[in-house]
């Protein structure tokens, strides 16, 4: 049996967003070990914008996958394919709350709100306790989706040692043979 594959506008989407998501885990990790002044108020401005362009192609996302369902794999057991249902929930519930969390964080800080230069609203004034509870919840976030993007990715190696490759339906191209 051949499994259908992911439409290719869903394939694009999800590597750019992968892509960005890495980049963005980079940054935000890179970020604690850089000494205060320039260099490092530049990196947490990348770091906010991409951050930004992460969530309105989150949306774009969101948007297409609501008219193009995922294709069912008949391959997997009820239960691995309810796991993978739960688990893409999971990730893009943390991909809406990372940088929800760390906007209203920056949100409370006495720093304009730039994307990529261009001022934008905030949704707070400075309160250092707002900033930081914010904050706080941005890196559990982060941290959280971290650890459900390495099980993901374990879930697909794990699929493949049994002789599942799932990885095909996701590849961009003509991988494996199950082209619609």
């Amino acid at each position: 049996m051949i499994p259908a594959r992911y439409d290719p506008g869903a394939i694009a989407l999800h590597w750019v967003h992968a892509i960005l998501i890495a980049v963005l885990i980079f940054i935000g990790l890179s970020i604690d070990g850089l000494p205060s002044g320039p260099e490092r108020s530049s990196t947490i401005a990348l770091h906010k914008s991409l951050g930004i362009t992460a969530f309105l192609l989150l949306l774009l996302r969101l948007a297409w996958r609501r008219r193009h369902p995922p294709p069912a794999d008949e391959r997997l057991s009820t239960l691995q394919q309810r796991l993978a249902r739960y688990g893409h929930r999971a990730v893009y519930l943390l991909l809406v709350l990372t940088p929800l969390s760390g906007y209203l964080s920056s949100s409370f800080t006495k720093y304009p709100m730039r994307f990529f230069g261009y001022v934008i609203p905030k949704a707070g004034w400075p309160d250092e306790a707002l900033n930081a509870l914010f904050g706080a919840a941005h890196s559990l976030f982060a941290w959280t989706l971290l650890v459900l993007i390495v099980m993901h990715v374990g879930a697909v190696i794990l699929h493949w040692l049994q002789g599942v490759p799932v990885l095909p339906r996701m590849l961009p191209g003509r991988h494996g043979s199950g082209r619609r």
